[in-house]
């Protein structure tokens, strides 16, 4: 692993995963501060100083301090990622097609989606129950999930070819997220969650993101691929 000076506060979320997993795929070394949302730990003076926005992921890499998952991953396959074996855009055209699929899967899936069905289900007793924007963003989710669907199932690896992008993490999360909600997922998606998980760099920052976790809160995964 190459020697580096960052480190990640936040482990045990969908979220945290994404930063620890470009990490492992990048093989540098980093610090992890262990802390979790909902425990009080991202409210104190200390953390606050560090983000204002109180939550999990940051990042510290020297001087920069940074966070939102995705703005992590990209910043990370950018300046690590030249050697690393990664996919990264290297033309404006190329740039824009990442974005378009970060984006989407960002605010589309994640945030709009899976989010609202966390907060008012998983989290109801925290932010209130909501069945009806459950259920809502449940079938918003299913209806843009088709046409991820569709471009994954003219892929053999990863989105942008045989070599891993920002875009494949987040929407890796995004499909465990939905298969742990019993959300109906095609078996291209599943296919392709099976490949992205497999992954040496997964594993590893699976079991590093949850180990501060009781194994009955770890998220189940699909079978990993053969």
């Amino acid at each position: 692993m190459s020697d580096s000076s960052i480190t990640v506060w936040g482990v045990g979320t969908s979220r945290t995963l994404r930063v620890h997993w470009a990490l492992h795929e990048l093989g540098l070394k980093y610090m992890t501060e262990a802390i979790q949302a909902r425990t009080g730990e991202t409210k104190t003076d200390a953390y606050t100083r560090l983000t204002p926005k109180q939550k999990v992921p940051f990042v510290q890499d020297g001087a920069l301090g940074l966070s939102e998952s995705a703005a992590i991953a990209h910043y990370l396959f950018e300046t690590y990622g030249a050697d690393a074996g990664v996919w990264r855009p290297e033309t404006p055209a190329a740039r824009a097609a990442s974005d378009e699929w970060c984006y989407f899967i960002m605010t589309e899936l994640d945030a709009h989606s899976l989010y609202v069905i966390r907060r008012h289900d998983d989290l109801r007793a925290i932010y209130g129950a909501a069945p009806e924007a459950v259920a809502s963003a449940r079938e918003y989710f299913l209806k843009q999930i088709g046409a991820v669907q569709a471009r994954i199932a003219d892929v053999d690896s990863c989105l942008f070819g045989d070599r891993i992008a920002v875009a494949d993490i987040l929407l890796t999360t995004v499909l465990i997220w939905a298969n742990r909600y019993g959300i109906p997922l095609s078996d291209e998606a599943m296919a392709y969650c099976r490949r992205t998980i497999a992954r040496d760099g997964f594993q590893k920052a699976f079991e590093h993101n949850y180990a501060h976790l009781p194994a009955a809160e770890w998220p189940v995964l699909p079978n990993a691929a053969s």
